[in-house]
């Protein structure tokens, strides 16, 4: 099994980074060939360009894309690991999103509507907010997550089997709440892959 993190986070020493030290090793336990992608440490350049999108559709890609779009399609299962900041990811991830999971690999229009083309990948968003899941939801951020990252996105590129995982008041619980946080990503991961 080959397997692709996408961690979106500036601090390394946050509790996103050990929330995707936990993934890797889950992963390999499992016998997964893991590539990280710190795309902080990437310098990764979430600008969609003209020159980009023109690519989409004549197939004459700049480098940086066909590489990461390499890489997606050798994984069979794709782990995003970032906070919540404004009920969406950070620009660096979505800009990702945008200029990789992009029209011809991760989705084509048909006469019928959209196809989703990843239907061999199983995906998963674990993400992170300040705040408590009750605010979460009464405020609509959890359904922004579920709506938009989840359904929206994985569901859209055609993802056969995908699922999100929100950790509610990182920023607040005490650490041995966070020990129990891992704990169920440890566990999460070794059901999903």
């Amino acid at each position: 099994m080959n397997a692709v993190i996408l961690y979106a986070h500036p601090n390394p020493l946050s509790f996103n980074g050990s929330i995707a030290k936990v993934v890797h090793e889950e992963l390999e336990k499992k016998g997964a060939s893991v590539l990280m992608k710190d795309l902080y440490a990437m310098k990764f350049d979430p600008l969609l360009s003209a020159q980009d999108f023109a690519g989409f559709h004549n197939g004459n890609l700049p480098a940086d894309i066909a590489q990461e779009q390499k890489d997606i399609k050798a994984a069979d299962i794709i782990v995003f690991v970032a906070p919540i900041w404004w009920s969406s990811v950070p620009a660096i991830l979505r800009g990702y999103m945008d200029r990789i999971f992009s029209l011809g690999f991760a989705y084509e229009y048909t006469k019928t509507g959209p196809r989703g083309l990843l239907t061999d990948k199983k995906g998963l968003f674990i993400t992170t907010s300040g705040a408590d899941a009750k605010s979460a939801e009464t405020s609509g951020m959890q359904n922004v997550i579920t709506h938009s990252l989840v359904n929206g996105f994985l569901g859209f590129c055609g993802f056969a089997e995908y699922k999100g995982k929100n950790l509610c008041a990182v920023t607040t619980v005490t650490d041995e709440e966070r020990k129990d946080m891992l704990t169920e990503i440890r566990q999460l991961i070794s059901q999903f892959a």
